[in-house]
């Protein structure tokens, strides 16, 4: 007999936290909480089934349904259908999905406004990640009073005159915070980006107790724990949540068996999408057909060359 529904409950994955075992896979547990409820949860066996192509079963923003085995401890019997999802192909030999964060509205995309944080290459592949998953992308520069600002503006016109919502914002003068302010109240939104760009000052810079609140999650839950993958869902006074990740050093697209490359990242490009339409070849890749239209505005400078390479390989 299976265990009886009426002791289920529903809470949302507030913390996840893997480390690699010593076979192919990974083991983990996550923290559940809702309202007074404060749970470590482990999967049932049954749900891991077939899911071999992904690093970890449960994320971030999951809503789950779980039995309770003991006051802090519990079981998840059930993961609810996802509205969103944001994930990277897992650094190693062995390709397979990590999923950073689910359910969420916004992938705030933090870049330090210096080199060498300041990577369009790096951020057009985070774009293409939240399109892929049904996330809003957001650009987010930070440490703006470090630079001159009018560059940085330049550099990012093209993003802001194809559709991209850019905050330029500054943790320390407190530049910008007012419009982050904005995206991050009454939704859901991850904070994604390398080491070192800022995701966390700017997170206490919105509400300072949250980096107090952050540490004692850690310490309750995951003392002891030689963890590889940490992300945690953090609630604001002000309305919305917001999910702390940790900085990638690696960030490369995931692309499902069934999936098409050019197709997955096409909505991050709809500039050279839109010339794609006017190509002699239908199934042009840009690369040595003739006729392209891509490729002539690229020699005409109306596409920028890095951002047409970074395409193209994007695509491959």
């Amino acid at each position: 007999m299976g265990i009886p529904t009426s002791t289920w409950l529903t809470l949302t994955v507030k913390a996840a936290h893997f480390h690699r075992d010593s076979g192919s896979h990974r083991t983990g547990m996550v923290a559940l909480s809702n309202r007074s409820m404060h749970y470590v949860a482990v999967v049932r066996g049954k749900l891991k089934k077939g899911k071999a192509t992904t690093t970890n079963l449960i994320a971030v923003g999951d809503d789950v349904w779980i039995t309770p085995t003991s006051p802090t401890q519990a079981i998840i019997e059930r993961i609810e259908e996802r509205h969103s999802k944001l994930s990277r192909r897992s650094p190693g030999r062995t390709p397979r999905e990590q999923i950073i964060a689910v359910n969420v509205d916004y992938g705030i995309i933090v870049m330090a406004a210096h080199a060498p944080d300041f990577n369009k290459n790096r951020l057009d592949r985070y774009i293409a990640a939240c399109s892929m998953g049904n996330v809003r992308p957001i650009i987010c520069i930070n440490k703006i009073d470090l630079v001159d600002e009018g560059y940085v503006r330049a550099e990012m016109a093209l993003y802001e005159r194809i559709g991209y919502s850019v905050i330029y914002t500054s943790a320390k003068t407190g530049q910008g915070l007012p419009e982050l302010c904005a995206v991050l109240k009454e939704s859901v939104s991850a904070l994604v980006g390398s080491s070192g760009v800022g995701k966390s000052s700017l997170i206490n810079a919105v509400q300072p107790d949250l980096g107090l609140k952050t540490n004692a999650l850690r310490e309750n839950f995951w003392k002891g724990q030689h963890t590889t993958t940490t992300a945690e869902l953090l609630t604001l006074d002000m309305g919305g949540m917001v999910v702390d990740t940790p900085g990638m050093r690696e960030f490369a697209l995931w692309h499902h068996e069934d999936g098409n490359a050019r197709e997955d990242v096409a909505a991050s490009f709809p500039d050279i999408e839109e010339a794609q339409s006017r190509c002699k070849f239908r199934n042009c890749s840009h690369t040595h057909e003739p006729g392209c239209e891509v490729k002539r505005l690229v020699e005409e400078g109306a596409i920028e060359h890095a951002r047409y390479k970074n395409y193209v390989k994007l695509t491959r």
